[in-house]
This record gives structure tokens, sequence and C-alpha cells, in this order.
């Protein structure tokens, strides 16, 4: 499954499934929260979602319908209602510059795992998927790797590229267990984004060998 590119202005959006799933409530919430913040940073995926609710349940899963959702702010809502699967809002991020879908969550300290990469836990109770922040530093190349689940990514601020694409803030990067790359971190903006796991990383090559263990997913 592969993110949506439009050529014409670099912009990739979460597929129309994807979508689907996460407008009937039927996405894992770690995976859901990922889509919530691509979706409240890039109005484009917004208007999808809107033309999906145009469409009605054709386009989701056999099952009982669900309200779809319309907008950025009906996905806060959605996921603020989960009630026990979400920390309190006291203990969330009410960081300035993140996506207010993450301030009902607890977030972990930045840990190094790496030289020029940081990584921070988003603790999302109940979820299958684990959650992350990730923060590199500008020119960085990341090693190289595959999946044996999901990764689903949204740039938070500054860029990245790789063999599909270049991805920055707002842009939603979809991986599966067909997928090998090799992102390289903008040089001048590095790059901030949160991601959402299952599966394993298989790292390739000697530095991804060394970092294997202090990542741990």
């Amino acid at each position: 499954m592969n993110a949506r590119h439009l050529a014409s202005d670099e912009t990739h959006l979460a597929s129309d499934e994807t979508l689907a799933g996460f407008a009937s409530g039927r996405l894992d919430e770690g995976m859901a929260l990922v889509v919530a913040a691509h979706i409240e940073l890039n109005p484009a995926s917004g208007r999808s979602l809107r033309d999906i609710e145009a469409i009605g349940g054709g386009v989701l899963a056999q099952g009982e319908a669900v309200a779809m959702l319309s907008s950025a702010e009906d996905a806060l809502a959605r996921i603020e209602a989960s009630g026990d699967a979400v920390a309190s809002a006291s203990e969330g991020s009410g960081e300035a510059g993140l996506p207010r879908v993450l301030a009902p969550y607890e977030l972990g300290k930045w840990r190094p795992i790496g030289r020029g990469v940081a990584m921070r836990r988003v603790h999302v109770p109940g979820a299958e998927a684990r959650v992350f922040m990730l923060r590199a530093a500008p020119g960085m190349w990341l090693p190289e790797h595959q999946h044996t689940g999901y990764e689903w990514t949204t740039i938070l601020a500054g860029a990245y590229e790789h063999q599909y694409g270049r991805f920055a803030r707002g842009d939603f990067d979809e991986a599966n267990e067909d997928h090998e790359h090799h992102p390289h971190v903008d040089p001048v903006e590095g790059c901030t984004c949160i991601v959402a796991l299952t599966g394993e990383v298989r790292f390739k090559g000697w530095l991804g060998r060394l970092l294997q263990p202090l990542v741990r997913l």
C-alpha cells in the first residue's frame, strides 16, 4: 500500500483505503493517531475524507456502519472520546508546534539512538502499533531498512527523501513489507516525524546492526 503521490506539488497523501479505515473507526488507535496528525496538517487529506463521506459506506470494509469523520476537528474528537485508551490531557504533550491530536497522550523524553538521531515514545494504551516520534539532524542518512508489518509516518517538521519521493511537513508515508528504503534527511531543515509501526524493522548494513539493539523496535 503506497501513499498517494501528486506529482504536481510533491504532496503525499494517505491512501483512500487508509482514510476509509480511519473514517470508519476500524484502525488500531496507534495507526489512527498518525493518520489524524496527517489530516490535521494536510488539508488535502481532509478534503479526501469529506469525499469518502460523500460516497458513503461503499468504500468501507463490510460490517456495521459507524459515523464517519469530516474534518481534523472530528478526528480529534474521536480520539479524545476513546476514554481509557488515552492518557489524561493534563499528562499530555501540550507542546507548541505539535499537532493538537497529540495533546491527550503522554510523551516520553527524547533519547539518542545514534549520532544525530533521537526518539521519544508516544504512549497509546491498548494500541497494537508502537508509536514514537523521531528527530534527525540535517543531512543524516538513516539506515536502510525494511519491515515485517506496516510503518506509517507523518512528517511534523522538516523533510526527508528516499526512492519513493520527498516527504515534507504534513506528508504521509505508508510503507509495508514490500518496501525497503534509505531515507536522507533534509540538509538544512532536518526532520521530525511521528511513526506508527507494526511488526519488526530489519536494518541493513553495519550501522543498522549497531542501531538495532538501541532502537528496540
